[in-house]
């Protein structure tokens, strides 16, 4: 799912040459932010150290060759510093799954739509707004499983988690379909139909499947990734077909 949004930034700027080494960079970063929160989270283990020091040397070379392309992205630096900040002291704290960390992920994934954007495209571009806008509903749409993959997992006996994530979706979906109404996203997918028809669907699984889970059973964990991937897809092809 982490790749998704770097995937519709690219869609959404027009595929060039110069997103292949940023897309490499980002991959390999994230797996070496991925390894190295587990080896603070370890205390240092010498086990997850190797893992962390080669995914963060791959991410170097294409790296320096996006940053030589395109100079302008080091500005990015400045929103993502406070987001990795938070990750490494939540991984250092043994906090990595705390509601602030996921956060501060999630934000920096959705970062990557406006980043791949202004790989190709300068910052006077008359399609900024857009990008903004898909940017915003994106991270929203990828917030909103925090609360409800918590509510189906570790916090499944909390039903706090499970209301706050039906009335998250539901206020999200009714947002999503009266500025669809209103035409904001009318350069979406069928005029933003798709995208209501997806933040619906977004909704009634926040809705069943807590529900669902209490009366049938447990849904194993590869369950809930799929459906979470799927209506990440979904979401993708509402902003970029």
């Amino acid at each position: 799912m982490m790749a998704i949004p770097i995937l519709i930034g690219i869609l959404l700027a027009g595929p060039a040459p110069a997103h292949i080494p940023l897309l490499l960079a980002w991959v390999a970063a994230f797996l070496a932010f991925q390894a190295g929160s587990v080896w603070l989270k370890s205390r240092r283990a010498t086990r997850y150290f190797r893992p962390t020091v080669t995914y963060a040397a791959l991410a170097v070379p294409p790296g320096v060759i996006a940053l030589a392309m395109r100079p302008e992205l080091l500005w990015w630096a400045i929103p993502f510093a406070p987001l990795v900040a938070v990750a490494v002291w939540a991984a250092w704290t043994r906090n990595d799954r705390s509601i602030a960390n996921d956060t501060a992920t999630i934000v920096a994934t959705g970062l990557m739509i406006p980043v791949a954007f202004h790989m190709v495209h300068p910052v006077d571009d008359g399609a900024w707004p857009w990008i903004w806008i898909v940017t915003s509903v994106v991270t929203a749409a990828f917030w909103g499983t925090i609360p409800h993959v918590k509510s189906l997992i570790r916090e499944r006996k909390n039903p706090a988690y499970a209301r706050f994530s039906m009335v998250f979706h539901i206020i999200g979906a009714a947002a999503i379909l009266a500025l669809t109404a209103m035409g904001v996203f009318a350069p979406a997918a069928l005029g933003g139909w798709l995208l209501t028809a997806t933040w619906v669907l977004f909704a009634v699984r926040a809705v069943w499947m807590p529900v669902r889970q209490q009366r049938i059973g447990l849904y194993k964990p590869v369950q809930i990734g799929v459906v979470e991937l799927v209506l990440s897809v979904l979401l993708a092809l509402a902003f970029v077909l």
